[in-house]
């Protein structure tokens, strides 16, 4: 190696980054690596804020003087962001816990909290909550929007049915106006759209063997892509925009004893509620509020990192935004005006973590300055950045970006990244960035903004979309205006590195808006139903034949199933599903659609007649398994694997998506036919495909006929069998200098059946799946 010191210190970050990338892609996912990672990732960010704070700020005073310090401000901030973020990234608890047993069984009580959702939502929490596997419980609905259907709903189900004459308090209030009208030692609290599973309480109420534990909390996981996975058709390999702080964070701070309330999938010791004098209502964050008071007073918490209920993410940008504007403002308003930070009787690790959460709502004001900083030399010849040449900052920044982003993809264990982290802060950074400066003069009101779900959502989506969009649309104009300028601005021989820099800087900022744009869009909703993955033998049974079969997916209306063997199936049979823990349900289905996949055929079942009985089994079903929500961890990917999925997803978005309406599995086969016409002609050809239902044969463009017309066709399945069909067109397409005749089966009789269920369902799939293997 050179002994130039210069060169020694510009050749560093490249051994550090090739040292972080080993450790990050090919070293296994141990916890040992981590703080090896971390400090790679602290000594080039020091490095580099150290180059950034003694070379490259501007000192020359008016606007230059004022956007370098603000740039330069805003990655301090970040810096410290990143510290606290490591601070409880690498550490966590065993929350293991014996069950409850005959020495301790406390009685529950089940609050659900709702205000405008809909029956369909509340249906599935409230079976939820009666399907946990505990005797002493009791399930609560507490209604604040005082609906006669939900006390309908309520004696339907046999659930208790409690509400009030107002909203004092809002959620807060609702919960305390329900504790003075129960008795249980224990409160369990779930949002109205949050379905625990069976589990819920033998995994977690052991922990309250404890007298010194008031809270426990469990992730909220979410059965509906989020705003990004769904908008973005990324839910493939990115995790829900929440995973990082219910799996990465929650976990860290339970270490110090300061993780804390999150309003749903928790469980509260009454008398320690009542210690504090309830649910605190002076906020609009009374969950975070209640863990503080409860923590200064010394009880402890506990948080059990593992998913025991799912509920609906925030469907629009409209709900997305109403949700984060609530918990920034509420968040300052705890920390700042209740005298959160300063609360007696917390520790200063508990004070540490608070004030980082409080800390971590302020991004807004960073990520605009972030945003704006390359414009002002593009658009007004501000200088924020000093940089003697491009070599400079390709020593001192790639190295540090390079670095932070495997190291920060490792730590999250796959939860997040870096290019996401910065769309999901910026889509929305205007609106918290105002939330934030606007705090002192609206800090003190508590109003409390619902997020919209279900169809709540889609009509808030569609009133004020584009109104909270604008923000983005005023930015990405800039950002193009900017570019545009320093396009110019370069021919004219200004400057070249700091145009190319500032440019760069542009270009990235307009691809991050561009993805947030995006969101915007609200796609119709094609299910009224949630969907989800299920796994569940199914017997499908109708008169003389029956079939087994496992589902693919399941939901409240219907499902998906991969048939055992080959079989064309009838309109409507009867339907039978098991889950592996025993639960089972019949009920009546009707075919939709069916295919044949990889040499299986593939059904899609709407369920029909469903009764309150069947309902109620479809969403335990869906739900109550213990293990219903166990995931891996996101897989590590590296850049070009990142962009390669990003770039798919893309044209995913701009796709259009066709329905497939087969009601019969269709077959690739070259068989010789002859069609025979209504006018007596007979045209020799080739079937393509072939299906229970119809065929498709290949003619040259003369011979084809109109739709609509009759015809005959003979098949030879071999030089010995032969069937004929009566047959009608219904569609046609070209395909290589042919046309492909679309054909449907007048009426099948019972020989024609048997000769399709023989040649099909024996020979042709036989062959079908020899050739998909």
């Amino acid at each position: 190696m050179s002994r130039d010191p210069k060169m020694a210190i510009f050749l560093l970050p490249f051994l550090l980054l090739a040292s972080t990338m080993v450790l990050t892609r090919w070293v296994p996912h141990h916890p040992r690596w981590r703080p090896l990672v971390i400090a790679l990732n602290l000594a080039a960010t020091v490095r580099y804020l150290w180059w950034r704070g003694t070379e490259t700020l501007n000192w020359d005073g008016g606007w230059g003087t004022v956007m370098s310090l603000a740039i330069f401000t805003a990655e301090l901030y970040g810096f410290v962001v990143l510290l606290q973020h490591y601070s409880v990234a690498t550490r966590s608890l065993d929350r293991t816990t014996t069950p409850p047993d005959v020495h301790f069984s406390p009685s529950v009580d089940i609050f659900v909290a709702s205000y405008n959702e809909g029956a369909d939502i509340v249906t599935r929490t409230l079976v939820g909550c009666q399907a946990i596997d505990y005797p002493d419980k009791q399930v609560y609905l507490l209604d604040d929007g005082r609906r006669p259907e939900m006390a309908t709903l309520c004696e339907t189900l046999g659930v208790n049915y409690i509400t009030r004459d107002d909203n004092k308090g809002a959620k807060a209030g609702n919960l305390n106006h329900a504790l003075a009208r129960t008795s249980g030692e224990f409160i369990v609290t779930f949002d109205a759209d949050h379905v625990p599973v069976s589990s819920f309480l033998t995994e977690t109420l052991g922990h309250f063997r404890e007298s010194c534990v008031a809270q426990l909390q469990t992730p909220q996981h979410f059965f509906n892509p989020d705003l990004f996975q769904d908008r973005l058709r990324s839910q493939a390999y990115i995790a829900n925009e929440q995973d990082m702080f219910f799996h990465i964070l929650q976990p860290g701070r339970d270490v110090y004893n300061a993780s804390f309330y999150c309003g749903s999938g928790a469980i509260l010791r009454r008398s320690a509620i009542e210690a504090i004098g309830g649910f605190p209502m002076t906020t609009v964050t009374e969950d975070v509020h209640t863990s503080m008071l409860l923590h200064s007073r010394g009880w402890r918490s506990v948080y059990v990192n593992k998913d025991l209920s799912a509920g609906l993410a925030p469907e629009s940008f409209d709900a997305y935004v109403t949700q984060r504007r609530r918990w920034s403002r509420g968040m300052m308003q705890v920390m700042l005006l209740r005298g959160g930070l300063w609360l007696p009787g917390l520790t200063l690790a508990q004070r540490i973590h608070y004030m980082a959460t409080l800390w971590y709502w302020l991004y807004g004001i960073p990520r605009i300055i972030f945003l704006l900083a390359p414009l002002s030399f593009l658009l007004f010849g501000v200088r924020p950045l000093m940089v003697r040449s491009v070599w400079d900052l390709v020593s001192y920044y790639l190295p540090h970006l390079f670095i932070s982003a495997s190291a920060f993809q490792l730590v999250t264990r796959g939860t997040r990244r870096v290019f996401w982290s910065d769309i999901y802060e910026s889509c929305i950074a205007v609106q918290l960035a105002v939330t934030a400066l606007t705090f002192p003069w609206t800090g003190t009101r508590v109003h409390f903004a619902v997020t919209p779900k279900g169809q709540n959502a889609e009509r808030s989506a569609k009133r004020g979309v584009w109104a909270l969009g604008w923000p983005m649309l005023a930015l990405v104009a800039l950002l193009i205006a900017g570019l545009v300028k320093g396009a110019i601005s370069a021919r004219t021989g200004v400057d070249i590195d700091a145009v190319l820099v500032n440019s760069s800087w542009s270009l990235y900022n307009l691809v991050v808006l561009s993805f947030g744009l995006l969101l915007l869009r609200q796609p119709p909703q094609r299910r009224v139903a949630p969907r989800l993955p299920r796994e569940h033998a199914c017997h499908l049974a109708w008169p003389d034949m029956s079939v087994e079969a496992t589902s693919i997916d399941l939901s409240e209306s219907g499902l998906s199933l991969r048939l055992a063997r080959p079989l064309p199936l009838p309109q409507t049979f009867d339907l039978t599903i098991t889950s592996h823990d025993g639960r089972s349900v019949t009920t009546r289905g009707r075919l939709v659609r069916s295919e044949l996949r990889d040499g299986a055929v593939i059904a899609a079942v709407r369920i029909v007649d469903r009764t309150v009985a069947q309902h109620r089994r479809l969403i335990e079903l869906m739900f109550s398994a213990p293990d219903s929500w166990h995931a891996e961890e996101g897989p590590p990917m590296a850049a070009p694997e990142h962009v390669g999925r990003i770039l798919r997803s893309l044209v995913q978005v701009f796709s259009r998506r066709r329905a497939l309406q087969r009601r019969a599995p269709r077959f690739e086969v070259d068989l010789p036919v002859v069609l025979s016409r209504a006018d007596g002609r007979d045209i020799t050809a080739r079937a393509v495909d072939i299906s229970h239902a119809g065929i498709g044969i290949s003619l040259s463009r003369d011979e084809a006929l109109p739709e609509g017309a009759a015809a005959v066709v003979t098949v030879s399945w071999n030089q010995y069998e032969q069937t004929t069909f009566q047959v009608r067109v219904v569609n046609t397409r070209a395909e290589r200098g042919q046309v492909v005749l679309g054909l449907t089966f007048v009426h099948l009789d019972g020989q024609q059946n048997q000769d399709l269920l023989k040649h099909l369902y024996a020979d042709t799939a036989t062959e079908a799946g020899r050739k998909a293997a």
